[in-house]
Order: C-alpha cells, then structure tokens, then sequence
C-alpha cells in the first residue's frame, strides 16, 4: 500500500512542521508538536478531477500499523533539525528503549586538559560528556556537527511537571520521591471520595477518573514508566544553541590540532586564535561547562488549534518543483539524498551537505557565490572552492551526486525564501510551539490571579496583535526596499515605452499612502484589542 513508496521530498518549515511526499503521490503532514498528522492518499485516476482526495487525519501516537513505518520514518527527520524532539512510546522499538533513574537534565563537559576526543572511521572528532549520556561529532569538514544524547520519553503535562519539580531538589532519591508523592496523592483522594455525600459521589467519580489512571500508572515499577532513548540531531557550525558552545570548542580544538595544513601553521594559529581561545576555555568553572539537553515535548499538544494543514488545488499540476514553497518559509529540505538548510539571519544563508562529509554554502550577500567545503581523504585537509551560478564545474562520470544541480536547486529554494519572507501576502505563520509566547503567558499568569479569565480567550487576543505587529513588521520592510520594486518596474516599463516611465510614479505613491491607512487602521485595532485584555 502506501508504505511500500519511497521517499522523495521531506521539508520542514520554520515553524517545525513537516511535509513528506512519496513517489506513489501520497503526502504527509506532521503538526510542529509532532502529536498530530494528516495524510492525503491518491486521487483516484478514474475519478473526477473536481473530486476531493481521500484524507486521513489521526494522532501520531495512535497510528495504525499501516501507516507505523511512515510514521516513524517522518518523526526521524522531524527529531532530527527540530528544537525539541517528539518520543511517543508507542513509536519507539523495544530495542531503543532504556530506563533512566537521572531526572536532572543537564550533562558536565570534560575540561580541556583532561578532555580525550576520539577520531572517527571518517576523521570525524567526538567529544563525549563525563557522565556518557551525551556525545558531539564534528565532521571532517569542520562546518558541521551531530549530537547524540539520551532523552526521556513524551510524557504527559502531569508527569512532566512532577518531573520538573523534583529535579529542583537535589535531596533524596527521585525514585522514592515520585513513589511517595504518587501515594500520598492517590490517599488524599481517596479520603476525599469517602467524606463525599451520595449527592456529589458521581460527579466526583467523573472528575477523578483521570487521576485514577493516571495514579495507577504511577504505582508501577519507575523503570517502566519512566524510560528514555537515543536522540541524533544534526547542526550547523553557523548557528550553533548555547548548548552545544562548550562541546564544540573542545572538538573544533582537536579538529584543528589533527587537520592543520603544515606545524607551521598550527604554530601561528595558536599564537593568534587557539591559545586565546584555549585560555578562555581553560578558565571555565564546572558550572559553565553544565549544559542542559533538550526535553521531549509532551505527548499532547496544548494548543491543537494552531495546527494548519495545507491542501492542494485540485485543478493544479501534479509535479513538485521548488516554487511550491514560495509562499512558505523552508528550514530544511531532504531531496534525493541532499540536505539543504536556510540559516535565518539579517541575510539568508542556504547550506547544502550532500552526504560525502563536505559543505556547500551561500556566500551570503553575494547568494550567486557559494562555497564548497570539501576535505581531502588523503591529507585530511579542507579545500575550499568557489562557485559561481554562471560558471558551475560540469558533471563527470561516476560523481556521486551533480553539483551543478544540487547549487541551482538551491539557489532556488533560497529565492523563494527570500520572496516568502518579504511578501506581504504571507500570513503570520503561528506555531503551537511558538517561544515567543512565554512573555504574555506570564502576564496572563499574574492576570489570572485577580480576575479568572478564560485563558483560551486572553491567548487568542495577544495571538491576534503579534499576528498584525508581523504585518506591520513586513510592511516597514518593504517600505524600506520600496526603491528595488520601483526600479523593478521602471526597467519594465523601459522595454514598453520610455515615455511612459513618469506616468506611473503617483500609482506607486498612492499604493503606499493606502497601505498607509490600512496600516493606521490595524495599529488602532491593536489599542482596542489590549485596551479590551486589561479591562477584562
């Protein structure tokens, strides 16, 4: 069915969802939480063209086992570049799975003196945490690293919570702990139920059924409960998180004493750069080469209603090219074998890894310059070519992939990104795992505590004005460049009529006046809106 198809496309978006397409015409797509997909299956040949295709929409974690392999092959390349992964239990073999008694989070780096990095089959440096639970290996070209840490499993919001707060307490055992609390917890409800009248017995056996299930589960065996797995996320060394700084330093300090050019460079490079940044090194205390590992995401979503599936046009052609994500912003692309990652930043980077170990990069502003980090297999050092869209070297024989096609395919996804990002037109693409929201959550917090609120309606309310602030940010951009799409236009015009080039400029000027309006309009919507959140 359709899980014999191969894949062919995999995409994630800035906002981490993921859209997988497979060579029979199925397409996947995964929620940013991870908790929930849509598949879209085949449209019928004999059908009608009008006719809508069949749509299948389920939680991940209760996938059937026709769709099981899909599944996990998606969560894969999800937990692969996202933030945070997603571990439901269900997906994860009996193999890969560990139980944990360590609820604290946070792994201690070796120190540079007595840090022992190991050199991989394919000259990849690894550096490895005191404790083992974590690992980061830096590729042979320097310009990329995996890391490899064990991660709990999804949990729901309870046990999570409860996990969270015992690993503030560094007293006692966290086992005996969670034991105690679980007990005392199911005691206390059960004393409740007792003193109950008859009146209000069903209505308390109703709200109590949850944290039956939930207390029964937590009387079993914490090694049951409580386990975790092996999670590999791939990184750029152009956007490194705080996380993984320290490690970094410490493998790029071997990479660079193992795969220097000549001693005597390796002399006047750590004169210049390595010794200062070795001292810098040296002088960390235990606590700041602590780090803390990324948490699972719970297993449900709290906001399931920020999910957004895209849906094709019927009437549109069946091939996939780069310009069906014009309108959407592209973190990172798996197409034939080839990764392609956006670095997001005041200018957009692309990167490609084609998988031979090397690393092809957009020279930023110059974006029709890319650079290929290419390490020799014979004396360990790293080439750097550059290439030039109108001059890219031709094919031979027996390579293993194209590089003519992989940087025009890249160029390409890097324009539409571009466009994407400074098109009015995108709508303010909102996430249920959105960050940003941490700010206003704590104010409703505080507003909660005087006036009970629905918490549902104060979120959509600041949804809404970061929603029209991003419009308002797009707009300024765009008002900014207004001289590029004038010029644009000009050069059109010239090919038409030169005479006509002056006519057309109040036509310009009265576009920005009304968006002008329509962007007064908005901020005054945005008063309304926070004056209507402090009144409630």
């Amino acid at each position: 069915m359709e899980t014999s198809s191969s894949v062919s496309l995999m995409v994630m978006y800035e906002d981490e969802s993921v859209d997988v397409h497979y060579g029979n015409g199925v397409q996947l797509q995964l929620s940013p939480c991870g908790c929930e997909f849509m598949l879209e299956k085949v449209r019928d040949p004999s059908g009608h063209r009008l006719q809508p295709t069949e749509r299948l929409r389920q939680r991940t974690r209760f996938t059937i086992s026709t769709y099981k392999e899909l599944m996990k092959a998606a969560l894969a390349f999800r937990n692969k570049y996202a933030s945070r992964p997603y571990l439901p239990e269900e997906l994860i073999p009996a193999v890969h799975k560990k139980p944990f008694f360590s609820i604290d989070s946070d792994v201690h780096w070796p120190d540079l003196s007595c840090c022992d990095a190991e050199l991989g089959p394919g000259g990849e440096t690894l550096v490895r945490s005191e404790d083992g639970q974590a690992a980061l290996m830096l590729s042979r070209s320097g310009e990329e690293f995996s890391v490899e840490f064990m991660c709990s499993l999804s949990q729901t919001h309870n046990l999570q919570h409860s996990m969270q707060h015992l690993s503030r307490d560094p007293d006692g055992s966290p086992v005996s702990q969670l034991q105690q609390q679980m007990s005392s917890q199911t005691c206390h409800g059960d004393v409740q139920t007792k003193e109950g009248n008859r009146r209000n017995q069903p209505v308390r056996s109703r709200c109590c059924s949850s944290e039956i299930i939930t207390h029964s589960s937590a009387l079993t065996k914490p090694e049951e409960m409580y386990q975790s797995t092996t999670v590999v996320q791939h990184h750029s060394c152009c956007a490194v998180a705080p996380t993984w700084h320290y490690p970094l330093c410490l493998a790029r300090h071997h990479w660079t004493a193992c795969y220097s050019k000549t001693p005597k460079d390796v002399g006047v490079k750590g004169t210049r750069h390595s010794s200062q940044a070795d001292r810098t090194i040296d002088t960390l205390t235990i606590g700041e080469r602590r780090s803390g590992l990324p948490q699972a995401l719970p297993l449900t979503c709290p906001s399931p209603h920020w999910h957004r599936w895209k849906v094709k046009d019927p009437v549109a052609k069946e091939e996939q090219s780069d310009q069906d994500f014009a309108t959407d912003l592209v973190k990172v692309m798996w197409c034939q074998g080839v990764t392609y990652r956006i670095l997001n930043g005041a200018v957009s980077v692309i990167e490609i890894s084609p998988g031979d170990g090397s690393v092809i990069r957009s020279n930023g502003v110059l974006n029709s310059y890319f650079t290929h980090h290419k390490p020799e297999l014979q004396s360990g050092r790293v080439k750097e070519l550059t290439y030039h869209l109108n001059s890219l070297p031709p094919d031979v024989p027996g390579q293993v992939y194209s590089v003519c096609s992989v940087v025009n395919r890249a160029s390409r996804i890097l324009t539409c990104y571009n466009q994407a990002k400074q098109s009015l037109k995108l709508p303010a693409a909102f996430s249920c795992l959105q960050e940003d929201r941490n700010f206003s959550k704590a104010i409703l917090e505080v507003n909660l505590t005087c006036n009970p609120a629905p918490l549902e309606t104060l979120e959509s309310r600041s949804d809404l004005v970061a929603a029209e602030l991003e419009k308002i940010k797009r707009f300024n951009f765009l008002l900014e460049n207004s001289y590029l799409l004038r010029s644009e236009k000009e050069c059109a015009q010239v090919e038409d009529s030169s005479a006509e080039q002056v006519t057309h400029e109040p036509v310009n000027e009265g576009c920005i006046t009304e968006t002008l309006q329509r962007t007064s309009k908005t901020i005054q919507d945005i008063d309304a809106l926070i004056s209507a959140a402090r009144l409630t």
